[in-house]
Parts: structure tokens; sequence; C-alpha cells
């Protein structure tokens, strides 16, 4: 049995991406289901890779008596957004792709000295299976979405004797003048649901902190049944007391927030960890 310190959130395999995913050259959350063949950019081997790397000035770092890392004084330079991996198909359209600035003519892709703004920057999709309903029509997805995409790792074929050929790929993310502060990329996380026949609670929140006497409000995002009367209870309301999702902080500790609904005999709940914080003085 686990210890109080070695326990996993209840919704852990809930919670878990799985698979190698697929890159896409189009794709709508607001109607993640349908996939066209056409956007898929090629079948991948050893997973694909997504960074978001931030690039920092830390402008009290020299001052006297000042703290390294100080947050009012933290300010963002560069963002660098990339996707990278390895293709083991090819059609002329991800040849296209890969070429970075080229032009397509039936089969042929011809590079390009120059490139051109409207024609050679293209969205990208990352999409992955996500929770323990990752089929059928109410499949769960983390989809990473890189805008303004260029590839930047050149055109890269990889042959081997009595084995696949391989296509090496990077491709970043970039900024545009007219939306500066656009970082090139968003995240998107919906858990699968079977249909909304079985019973479940969610919350907003799995963490969260306060101030002692100050609140927080837990909202569910998702109530199967909908309409199912919710059940709140504190593990310890010395640090922490709820009330109708309304957490107030009472003295500096944590404490695990619970939210129950009950159907048909069987409880279902979730949880949100307390952090409270010494209130201020």
């Amino acid at each position: 049995m686990a210890g109080v310190f070695t326990r996993i959130p209840a919704n852990t395999f809930r919670e878990i991406g799985a698979n190698g995913g697929m890159l896409l050259t189009d794709w709508n959350p607001n109607n993640p289901y349908e996939i066209s063949e056409a956007a898929i950019v090629g079948a991948t081997t050893g997973g694909i890779n997504f960074q978001a790397q931030y690039d920092y000035t830390d402008y009290g770092e020299d001052i006297d008596n000042c703290p390294k890392n100080t947050k009012e004084l933290k300010r963002v330079n560069d963002v660098t957004v990339t996707v990278s991996g390895t293709l083991v198909t090819m059609k002329p359209e991800t040849a296209k792709l890969l070429s970075a600035h080229a032009d397509i003519s039936g089969n042929k892709i011809t590079p390009r000295a120059l490139i051109d703004i409207d024609d050679d920057f293209n969205d990208l999709w990352l999409l992955l299976d996500y929770s323990e309903v990752n089929t059928g029509s109410g499949a769960g997805f983390i989809a990473v979405h890189i805008m303004s995409a260029l590839s930047t790792g050149g055109f890269q074929l990889q042959s081997t004797d009595k084995e696949k050929a391989q296509f090496s790929f990077e491709f970043t993310g970039h900024f545009s003048i007219d939306a500066q502060d656009t970082v090139p990329f968003e995240v998107y996380v919906q858990a699968g649901s079977s249909g909304g026949d079985t019973p479940e609670i969610m919350l907003d929140k799995h963490t969260a902190t306060v101030s002692a006497g100050s609140t927080v409000t837990l909202v569910p995002i998702r109530l199967v049944p909908a309409g199912s009367t919710i059940t709140w209870t504190s593990s310890s309301t010395t640090y922490a007391e709820v009330s109708g999702g309304v957490v107030t902080g009472k003295a500096e500790g944590s404490a695990i927030i619970t939210a129950s609904i009950t159907d048909s005999g069987v409880t279902y709940s979730d949880t949100c960890t307390i952090i409270v914080e010494a209130a201020s003085a």
C-alpha cells in the first residue's frame, strides 16, 4: 500500500498521453474527430518531439543586494518552438513542406532561394491519444498547434540496405510582425468520453494555492449525469474548509478537497490539493 507521500492522483490513468501521435497540416479542435487523410504529413518512427524553449533576462542579476530570479524583474527575450521527428513515408506535398521554400508542380518540387511569406509558412498540429478513452467518436486527445511553421531542418533522406528510407524533419514556429506578443503555439487537452453514460466528476483544478483567510473556487468542468448533487469534503478543516466548491484557507499547511457524486449507489470523485500559505502581513 502506498504511504502518505507516495500516493498517485486518483485520475492518473485518465490523464496519460499515449502512442506516437501524428503530425497534421490541418485540424479543427472544435470538430476533432474529422481527420483528413490528405492532412496527415506522413507515418513516423520513434515518436514526435515538441519543444518550446524560453530565453530570459534577469534584470536584477547584477544589482547589488537583489536576489537572482526576482519575478518582478524577469523578462522573456525569445521563445523557440520546434517539432521534430522522422518520417518513413513521403508524398509530393510532404516533400514541398520539408523543402521549406519551394514550388510544386505535379510530382516535381523545386526549391527556391527566397521565402514566400504567404506560401511557405504552414500551421501544423501534433495530435496524441489521451486518457483511458482514446477510441471512437469520444476519444480524448492532447493537441499542440504550431503556428506559422517552416522547415528549418532541411530536406534529409537516409536510406539503408534492406531497411526503410527515413526522412528526418524539424519545423520551427514563427512569430508574426502583426501579432508580436502571440507565442506561436497553443495546447488543447480533452479527456475522452464514452458517450456520457459513465458517471464522472472532474474539477477545473487539481492543485491550488491560497492564503490563509482567502478563498479559491473549484468548479466541476465535467459532471455526468448533469445536475448531480456534489458533496464537498476537506481532509483537514484545520488548514482548509470547503462549502459549495468555495475553499477557504484557514492556516498554513495543506488539505485535499474532494468533490463526490453518487450514482446507483456508487461514488465517483475528483480531488484538488490545496496549499495554504501564511496570510500577508
